[in-house]
């Protein structure tokens, strides 16, 4: 049994306490295992508390579950951290009410280690809202960017699995214990990420699935990362409250644009609006933190053997190529063509000028 960790639960599952006073306890009297459940006397002279809350912690009582806790703890090598440890992530400990305890599986960030960017939005992403996340994704990851997602469905599952193909670090916050996998169509995709990152949750080992624990997911997503990326999701959405945290958190906040008549684009293109980074390309967000001269990524190197064909026609036919001449030298049909080049658009690769002359950027 874990003394430290059954002094700390006992601390926060105090009733009344509230996270701001316990907080405000430990800043002052050091490690709870120091005080709580040694009698009422390491608490007489701290003024903060009332008698009763006093009275609650100078009584050594066993937390909830906590026989389960253990259990599940050792069964799935759960590790934890504190707010007073070195190991803690100094970005989440300087946010206003950082989590106390931090429970993970795997690799905590290191302040040394690589700049974090969350990739949140829709859990039902359209095509193109796919296809962005794969594609800057990828192209942060290859530039040695960390990624932090929340594991669930849509943007977060293409954020983790983009990661983990280009062989990049990744951390899942989740809205559960770390024993617990949601949804467990991604338990695999969790096993790979515990490869290279970690699976970090402030809930206690056995925690089931909750709601409201979503909202306090958010806010260590942003908590976390240096800056927060909004793919798609509606202003209403879990996206749009990390965006939220991301403001109050004074974390860079980016945001891809998208057709104002669809649902999925109503958040990012609001938060654009109120002066989130727009973002076209994995540049838009490298720029901000003063890496784009030193990580020279091929920006090709991902590209369809489809894509990289008609790109090398257009720059072999410089200063532009016609649409119509582009469609004789490829041999495509139009449908397939116009899917290319708005790929390679959204990549910046390539310009569409007036009428249907298309050129390379350079």
């Amino acid at each position: 049994m874990d003394s430290r960790l059954k002094a700390w639960l006992q601390l926060i599952e105090t009733k009344d306490l509230g996270p701001v006073k316990a907080h405000q306890l430990i800043s002052s009297l050091g490690e709870p295992e120091s005080f709580i459940g040694k009698g009422i006397e390491p608490l007489l002279d701290y003024q903060r508390i009332s008698n009763e809350i006093k009275e609650s912690l100078a009584v050594d009582t066993e937390p909830e579950n906590w026989e389960n806790i253990c259990e599940l703890s050792e069964k799935y090598q759960i590790k934890y951290t504190t707010i007073l440890d070195d190991d803690y992530p100094t970005m989440l400990k300087n946010i206003f009410n950082p989590p106390l305890v931090l429970y993970y599986r795997g690799t905590l960030p290191k302040d040394n280690g690589a700049t974090l960017i969350g990739i949140v939005g829709t859990r039902k992403p359209d095509n193109y809202g796919i296809m962005m996340t794969q594609k800057i994704t990828g192209e942060l990851s290859r530039s040695g960017y960390g990624i932090v997602s929340g594991l669930a469905f849509g943007v977060d599952t293409h954020a983790h699995r983009t990661t983990i193909e280009n062989n990049g670090i990744t951390y899942a916050v989740m809205g559960t214990g770390c024993d617990q996998i949601y949804p467990e169509s991604n338990r695999k995709l969790a096993e790979r990420i515990l490869e290279r990152g970690a699976l970090i949750s402030e809930f206690t080992p056995g925690s089931k699935l909750e709601r409201w624990n979503f909202p306090a997911r958010n806010r260590v997503i942003s908590g976390l990362s240096n800056g927060i990326f909004v793919v798609q999701g509606k202003i209403s959405s879990g996206a749009l409250l990390t965006a939220k945290y991301a403001l109050e958190h004074n974390r860079d906040l980016f945001a891809l644009p998208g057709d104002i008549n669809r649902p999925q684009s109503e958040g990012p293109n609001h938060l654009i609006k109120k002066g989130a980074k727009l973002v076209s390309s994995y540049v838009d967000i490298v720029e901000e933190y003063d890496l784009i001269m030193t990580t020279q990524v091929d920006r090709t190197a991902s590209l369809s053997d489809k894509e990289k064909g008609v790109l090398n026609c257009i720059q072999e036919s410089k200063p532009a190529i016609s649409y119509d001449e582009l469609i004789l030298k490829t041999g495509y049909n139009v449908g397939d063509l116009s899917t290319v080049l708005l790929a390679l658009e959204l990549q910046n690769l390539i310009r569409i000028g007036d009428g249907t002359m298309i050129s390379s950027v350079d």
